[in-house]
């Protein structure tokens, strides 16, 4: 006899909208006397963006109070883990980039047609001004489709619970199927580190990075810890977040000798990613398989492990099994964060006067370490794009599209079939 499932009582909080139907007109009403509400300040969770709040009390008073309190309501409601179970940095891209960008173009028509919008005005009209709308800002193509869909996740859900009427097919479909889908023949992200790029890159970092390995070594501050993170990226093409979050047993053991596991984990699709690392540092090998990476990652992290051992009895209980730990300016224990990279990258480079191909400042971040990788995979495995895409984490597909670039030696043969083919020389 199969064991019987027990649920637990939940007690949420009242966030839902109270409103009624409008039997003549069929539209959602929302009683005024909830409007603005008292709290207009949604609080997030711990997440890798670092945002705490988000304020909705400036979209309020100017026309689209309605719209503005359906979708306070439905952020917290996914706050309290209710309709959809997404992670608290996917709900801080709800509001800082799909929501805020909506509400802005909704007063904008609020104020164009010189009256109140409700939530019966959003259907398949609104939502393809709001694609000329996003198109006109001068955003890229792929910065538009993250809004854009950030912003649908929201409408959506709103259908879903009644307040909006979703039209799911046919000529009048609330939403555009496929609104962007030619996004990555426009805007391809960041490109791979060229070699010589790629090369000044990485003796740089190395040099910034040796004074952890000295044995007179202390507590690590910020800028060595990004540093580390930063080598670490380069050398295992892994992405910001789960770099970011990296736990003190990340470090796994390996059936092959001389040979571990690094674990990491992908908060989207709540799964793990698992690089093989090199464990002996007096062997020189060469990369034989992938996805393996030089033997000396594995004793930075267990180094970093180390020197910041005498913090975790002082840090936060949510963050002792974080492995960047540091000491703030304010003496408090802290953990490094996605956007305080930037800063520290920033200063890596000019110190190092690293230059592109331009004699520009080179631009340096954690997706153009992740494409450089890929490609080196690509280019190591012989144009191998499936093995490519195992390395990545990727599907085949993805990184034939949004990674792969063509090498230096492209452009040569290239000259040279063409060459060949018009036979004229």
């Amino acid at each position: 006899m199969g064991k019987r499932k027990m649920f637990v009582r939940v007690d949420l909080p009242p966030t839902d909208v109270r409103h009624a139907q409008d039997d003549a007109t069929g539209s959602v009403l929302i009683f005024p006397d909830r409007i603005p509400p008292a709290n207009t300040v949604v609080r997030f969770a711990e997440n890798p963006a670092g945002a705490r709040t988000f304020d909705f009390a400036d979209w309020y008073g100017l026309g689209i109070d309605a719209i503005t309190y359906a979708c306070q309501r439905q952020i917290e409601r996914f706050i309290d883990h209710q309709d959809l179970d997404v992670e608290s940095r996917t709900i801080v891209g709800y509001c800082q980039a799909g929501l805020c960008q909506f509400l802005k173009f909704a007063t904008m028509l609020a104020s164009a047609m010189q009256r109140s919008l409700q939530l019966s005005d959003i259907d398949r009209r609104m939502l393809d001004s709001y694609l000329v709308f996003l198109s006109d800002t001068g955003m890229g193509v792929s910065s538009q489709r993250v809004i854009y869909y950030y912003m649908k996740s929201v409408l959506r859900t709103l259908g879903q619970r009644g307040l909006i009427n979703i039209v799911h097919s046919g000529d009048g479909a609330t939403f555009l199927k496929n609104a962007f889908s030619s996004s990555h023949r426009f805007d391809l992200g960041e490109k791979p580190l060229s070699p010589s790029e790629k090369k000044a890159f990485t003796l740089a970092i190395k040099r910034a990075v040796e004074p952890l390995f000295r044995p007179d070594a202390g507590i690590p501050s910020r800028q060595s810890l990004s540093h580390a993170l930063l080598l670490i990226a380069l050398h295992t093409g892994r992405n910001t977040t789960p770099l970011v979050e990296m736990p003190i047993d990340c470090l796994r053991p390996h059936p092959k000798d001389g040979t571990e596991f690094l674990v990491l984990y992908k908060r989207r699709g709540h799964t793990t990613t698992k690089i093989a690392l090199r464990s002996e540092s007096g062997v020189k090998r060469v990369v034989e398989s992938l996805p393996t990476v030089r033997p000396s990652i594995a004793q930075l992290i267990r180094r970093v492990i180390v020197l910041t051992t005498a913090l975790r009895l002082e840090a936060p209980a949510e963050l002792r099994n974080r492995l960047w730990l540091y000491r703030a300016a304010d003496g408090r224990v802290t953990s490094l964060q996605a956007k305080r990279l930037s800063d520290d990258v920033a200063a890596l480079v000019q110190q190092h006067h690293l230059k592109d191909a331009d004699g520009k400042p080179m631009r340096i971040n954690v997706s153009r370490l992740r494409k450089t990788f890929v490609n080196r995979v690509h280019e190591i495995l012989d144009g191998d794009l499936a093995a490519t895409a195992a390395a990545a984490g990727n599907q085949p597909r993805i990184t034939d599209q949004h990674y792969l670039r063509p090498g230096v030696e492209a452009k040569a043969n290239w000259r040279s079939w063409a060459c060949v083919s018009c036979r004229s020389c």
